[in-house]
């Protein structure tokens, strides 16, 4: 590997192409590509992620750009030491996931602090042109924030797009913007490298706005015909797949026989799509080799891989909250962490590490044929002949570890299979009718069935193996492409002030109908905790004199706390089980009274919902033990299902209250300068909380929506309007 200068810009230049070097025909090599030598244009490559999504689609990026003709310098936002935008000139592309409620990645703290400096010169990335790709959850109120935030500071220190900016939205799937907003960077990126061939890089890329040498940022949507060239085409005379071509004439010849009211489903398709010439994405390359070995001696102690410290500590107690019949079953649920250096104030928030269901395992382990050797160990090494560029070890799975514990404790079986995975399983399905039906649902053509009955479905990767019985895929294609199994965050409901050496939590059980089960499945981590908290309910005799011990880890500290001046009014809004962090700010507010008495303490509001008085009312007696005390000094409830006492039955919920209490909230959060709390469900409950304080305001303060949204996140950024909330 050399490097040559072209046009005034430095690239990498290898002895053989991509493409020969991969076996295809040179007439496929790219038109930048003379005689074999193959010109690879440098970009810098970023991505922030919480869960590993961003990091994903970049390593997808950095795949696909070698077979463009480019170079992508990989690197997370966190390895400062590895990059310097102060002096790259190369293009930038940054892919950054959101969390929390509306926050960067932990990933991306520190890049967002440094570039929130407020003593850097409006100029200071003039010479970076970028292009971003958020990821995000629509149902959220602070949709993709996290690229948001990172956006709009590059532009005011004078960064340029090269490349409109991306939202991906998770709650209808990435992959409806992923795909396109990366098929279109290509032509983005060969438009900037062409536009600065008559000159040094660096030199075009600080250029003013509309100087010559310049471009405006390229629309993904405009440039997505060049997307075509990355795809393998199936109906391609002679092409690679020109056997998979036989199959879909045979395909189509019986899909005309199909009747006008055939209806599809998750293994079967019907027209346009049964006749439809596929595009599908190019193969991912595969980079490890698995081999299980027979244990041999004493077990080793196998552990779940984690940047933080994990306490595993016993349950000392469980209460069901909720009678047997209401509609969702939420249980109280509390942890000994007397000997243990875990700590915690109220408001926190805390991970907890739980398994697969055990029966999904041994389905799973039953259905690739290696029920056998469940125990032995799993040894992994990258293929020596591989094609994945940067290919490394899968960090969350530890060394020889037993294949039933990786499948328990390390990789996500129940996650929805992404379209990666299910073009691999495409080739390892040796019925033509499974294999055409897999191809189907990872194509684009097949969008809408992928959504429908993969994405809609919850369909898991058992479920896929299950419905296509031909399918047998490698256990090194499982473990390449299944996500790490990760913590689920739960909100500390009591304080250490009145419950010393303890750790509440309160969560519902959650039902889904996944895949093409008959029947809902529990989630997979409140059904683990609600099958552990039944087994100490009464009249269980049988429970062990010590609870059942579960792992948990400290979360990333965050600013949903109480004011540190006990005199600044607070408002809680927590329907359902997001009145778990309050009882914990009502538990510290009355030890804090009773330490001093004398001290001033400001108003404590709860707008509290559930749907009947009867059934699932949480913490009715502790609420009106606190309000007679006066530590809670306003108490509203409301019960969506209940008829009201005049036969009325009108739908009724917090925000309907808050609205009623309009002015007095307005007083509370604008003239007393209180803060605001919100905790609970993000896709309903969050944005018309959010809506009714945007009303609330308008009216109460005389100004228009847009002014009283101005406010809001005014409150916002002062840390007196905080959410924790959950999808």
């Amino acid at each position: 590997m050399h490097r040559v200068r072209m046009g005034g810009a430095r690239f990498a230049v290898s002895a053989l192409c991509t493409r020969a070097r991969a076996g295809l025909p040179q007439r496929d090599c790219p038109r930048y590509c003379s005689t074999c030598l193959e010109v690879m244009r440098r970009f810098l490559l970023l991505y922030a992620t919480q869960h590993g999504q961003a990091k994903a689609i970049a390593e997808e990026i950095r795949e696909k750009a070698v077979a463009r003709g480019f170079s992508a310098d990989l690197h997370c936002m966190s390895e400062t030491d590895k990059y310097d935008l102060k002096t790259e000139t190369a293009p930038l592309v940054v892919v950054v996931s959101t969390t929390g409620t509306g926050d960067p990645p932990d990933t991306a703290r520190r890049f967002v602090k440094e570039i929130n400096d407020k003593t850097l010169p409006v100029d200071f990335f003039a010479h970076l042109r970028y292009g971003l790709l958020g990821l995000g959850d629509s149902e959220y109120t602070y949709f993709c924030n996290g690229g948001k935030v990172i956006d709009r500071r590059l532009q005011e220190l004078g960064a340029r797009r090269f490349y409109d900016t991306g939202h991906a939205d998770d709650c209808v799937g990435l992959e409806l913007v992923v795909e396109p907003w990366i098929d279109g960077l290509w032509a983005a990126l060969a438009k900037l490298f062409v536009s600065s061939s008559e000159g040094e890089m660096s030199g075009a890329l600080t250029a003013a706005p509309g100087a010559s040498g310049t471009t405006d940022a390229a629309k993904p949507e405009l440039i997505h015909v060049e997307s075509q060239v990355e795809l393998l085409r199936l109906d391609d005379p002679g092409g690679k797949d020109s056997e998979v071509s036989e199959q879909n004439g045979a395909s189509r010849g019986q899909s005309s026989a199909l009747t006008a009211d055939f209806e599809p489903s998750l293994t079967r398709s019907v027209p346009p799509l049964s006749l439809a010439s596929l595009n599908i994405p190019a193969l991912p390359p595969d980079y490890l080799q698995v081999h299980l070995q027979e244990p041999v001696g004493q077990e080793c102690q196998a552990s779940v891989p984690s940047v933080d410290p994990i306490f595993q500590v016993p349950i000392s107690k469980a209460v069901q909250l909720t009678t047997n019949d209401a509609i969702k079953t939420t249980f109280l649920v509390e942890l000994d962490i007397s000997k243990t250096d875990f700590s915690y104030q109220p408001g926190d928030a805390f991970n907890i590490i739980c398994p697969n269901s055990d029966s999904e395992v041994q389905s799973l382990l039953h259905r690739l044929q290696l029920t056998d050797q469940r125990e032995h160990h799993v040894l992994l090494k990258i293929k020596a002949d591989t094609k994945k560029r940067g290919a490394a070890l899968p960090q969350h799975i530890p060394e020889k570890c037993s294949l039933q514990f990786i499948l328990t404790w390390c990789l996500e079986i129940r996650a929805i299979p992404k379209k990666a995975l299910l073009r691999a399983l495409a080739d390892c399905a040796g019925d033509t009718a499974e294999r055409r039906r897999l191809q189907e649902l990872s194509s684009s053509q097949g969008a809408a069935d992928y959504n429908r009955f993969v994405r809609g479905a919850r369909a898991s990767l058992l479920d896929l193996l299950l419905a296509f019985p031909s399918c047998q895929p490698p256990l090194g294609l499982l473990l390449e492409h299944l996500p790490k199994l990760q913590p689920r965050p739960y909100s500390c409901a009591s304080s250490g002030l009145c419950h010393p050496g303890r750790l509440r939590f309160v969560f519902t059980v959650v039902e889904v109908a996944c895949g093409a089960s008959a029947a809902p499945r529990r989630g997979l981590c409140t059904g683990w905790l609600a099958s552990l908290a039944e087994s100490l309910l009464p009249p269980a005799t049988s429970a062990p004199a010590h609870g059942p011990q579960i792992s948990i880890s400290p979360r990333a500290a965050n600013s949903f706390h109480l004011p540190r001046d006990p005199s600044v009014p607070v408002v809680m809004v927590g329907p359902g089980a997001g009145i778990a962090p309050f009882i914990g700010f009502l538990q510290h507010r009355e030890k804090l009274q009773e330490q001093h008495p004398d001290g001033h303490f400001g108003a404590m509001w709860l707008f509290f919902g559930c749907r009947h008085r009867d059934r699932d009312y949480l913490f009715r007696d502790e609420l009106r033990r606190l309000q007679q005390r006066g530590t809670l000094t306003h108490l509203t409830v409301c019960f969506s299902r209940d008829a009201a006492a005049d036969g009325a039955a009108p739908a009724k919920y917090v925000q309907d209250d808050m609205r009623r209490q309009g002015a007095r909230l307005a007083a509370l959060l604008l003239r007393q300068r209180g803060c605001v709390y919100v905790c609970g469900d993000a896709k309903n409950m969050a944005k018309d909380v959010n809506d009714a304080l945007v009303e609330i305001i308008s009216q109460e303060a005389g100004v228009n929506k847009l002014e009283a949204m101005k406010t809001l996140a005014t409150l916002k950024e002062e840390k007196r309007y905080l959410q924790d909330i959950w999808s």
